[in-house]
């Protein structure tokens, strides 16, 4: 298992712990307006477990878990940009909102712009895999802005049966 596939694995296991806490233990959480609130929180802490001592950008994508639920690994590979697309359509505000979120500069604004995008595209209630966005989200200001590029290739031409894993260029 690569060092990528056991962060995921990680994220799942701490979204499956935030799954298992009832509505009044994560309500803190779903009040949070920022990272910084939720890495004050208990609750972050104990569904963060271990993770949450070795990944310092936890918090971020632990303030998105309440836009939408977790949808696990599947047969086809999870991309948040063909999600997007397909949930948000391909009109102008949706184009637009998409923008935005890429052409963020820090993980705040990224959380912020992301909450919102999450929200409406999971409006439906549709899943997301957590592995997936976690790791983006945690890897989003990395070399070369991979995931940024992925995210906009699989947005802007969502038509290729399988877009090439960029993760371990």
């Amino acid at each position: 298992m690569t060092f990528y596939e056991e962060l995921q694995a990680a994220v799942r296991g701490v979204r499956r712990r935030y799954d298992a806490l009832d509505r009044g233990q994560i309500a803190p959480i779903r009040r949070c307006r920022t990272a910084d609130d939720v890495a004050l929180e208990a609750a972050y802490w104990r569904v963060g477990g271990p993770v949450a001592h070795e990944q310092s950008y936890l918090p971020h994508v632990v303030l998105l878990f309440p836009t939408a639920p977790h949808a696990g690994p599947s047969a086809r590979a999870f991309s948040l940009g063909r999600f997007l697309r397909k949930q948000l359509g391909d009109e102008t505000g949706a184009a637009l909102r998409f923008r935005r979120v890429l052409a963020c500069r820090d993980r705040d604004e990224l959380s912020h712009r992301l909450r919102s995008v999450l929200r409406l595209a999971c409006a439906d209630r549709s899943a997301v895999d957590w592995g997936v966005v976690g790791v983006d989200v945690l890897w989003f200001f990395g070399e070369r802005d991979l995931v940024r590029r992925r995210w906009a290739q699989d947005f802007y031409a969502p038509l290729a049966s399988r877009t090439p894993d960029i993760t371990h260029v």
